[in-house]
């Protein structure tokens, strides 16, 4: 029988606890919306994994911070990851999200994506009441996010001019890819904990970097998942265009040869599965553990502690969430 580990457990408590208190705070966030659209923010809202959320109550929790202030910047932090899953799915024409309709399927393209700039809007104006620092963190992060999704390939077209025209900027481009996507608001999440908890500078600083590590092999895990799945497809060549960043920066430009998404490439993306697939896979499961390495040795700057031991394998636990490997 699978065991639960202690920071599942941690996280599946705090996960139902969350969404019992965004019940009652997301109308007090979100005022005077009519019925349609106090749907609509909780659908975005709904079923989420709040691993970004938990993170940030388990940073609060580490530094000895009270629970009731770690919920409202929570509650940002997971409207931010809303939104942008709104504008993800539209820009990717993905249909589905968490196994019901996207919300751009719903509503309609332009109603979707006003709903996400609202999201996005509204967590600005909570939390600059709540503070300087609370505001700045999430404006940061918001920029940063949407700076990341400018910039990622998102067509085979795409491929061409984004890293294969600048070879040194297209063998950068995973890395900052996977920051500005993801370790950026994981590390907001941690940074926003050490703020609920009174923390100090140092340690707001601390818990960032922390987060940041911990969100980029979040990241990376994810691609792996995407990559599991690559074979079983019958037109991958889409999926490969938005992983090509991946396959340059562990495999070189010259691998982008091999997937079909270069002009005047006559290679089948069959050649890529099973010749450059596997090296990939291993490289990219390196820097992910290289990550979480980097996450574990912040976490053990935390005062000594049962959160803070749980902080500690938080980064380990959270990428084998998402690959599958814990029940």
């Amino acid at each position: 029988m699978n065991r639960q580990t202690p920071f599942v457990g941690y996280w599946r408590t705090t996960r139902a606890e969350l969404d019992i208190a965004f019940l009652h705070c997301i109308p007090r966030f979100f005022p005077n919306l009519s019925e349609t659209q106090a749907t609509a923010v909780h659908g975005a809202l709904d079923h989420g994994k709040r691993l970004r959320g938990c993170l940030l109550c388990l940073v609060n929790d580490a530094l000895n911070g009270q629970r009731q202030a770690a919920l409202p910047r929570a509650l940002a932090v997971e409207c931010i990851q809303a939104a942008s899953l709104i504008h993800d799915d539209f820009v990717d024409c993905d249909t589905q999200r968490r196994e019901r309709p996207a919300a751009w399927t719903t509503y309609g393209p332009r109603k979707a994506v006003l709903l996400g700039d609202f999201m996005f809007a509204t967590v600005l104006q909570r939390m600059t009441e709540s503070g300087r620092a609370d505001g700045l963190a999430v404006a940061e992060v918001i920029a940063t996010m949407a700076s990341g999704a400018w910039q990622e390939p998102l067509e085979p077209a795409d491929v061409e001019l984004a890293l294969l025209a600048d070879p040194e900027g297209g063998q950068r481009l995973y890395p900052r890819i996977i920051h500005l996507k993801t370790g950026a608001l994981f590390g907001t999440a941690a940074r926003l904990g050490a703020i609920s908890a009174g923390g100090s500078q140092r340690m707001a600083d601390l818990a960032h970097e922390f987060g940041v590590h911990l969100g980029e092999a979040y990241q990376i895990a994810d691609d792996l998942a995407d990559l599991t799945e690559l074979a079983g497809r019958e037109d991958p060549g889409t999926a490969l265009a938005v992983l090509a960043p991946a396959i340059v920066h562990f495999c070189g430009a010259s691998a982008l040869a091999l997937t079909g998404l270069r002009e005047g490439s006559a290679a089948a993306p069959e050649a890529f599965l099973s010749e450059t697939l596997p090296l990939l896979q291993s490289r990219m499961r390196k820097a992910m553990h290289e990550r979480v390495g980097l996450a574990a040795e912040r976490a053990r700057q935390f005062p000594d502690g049962p959160f803070g031991r749980l902080l500690q394998t938080a980064p380990s636990e959270m990428v084998r969430l998402i690959l599958g490997e814990l029940p």
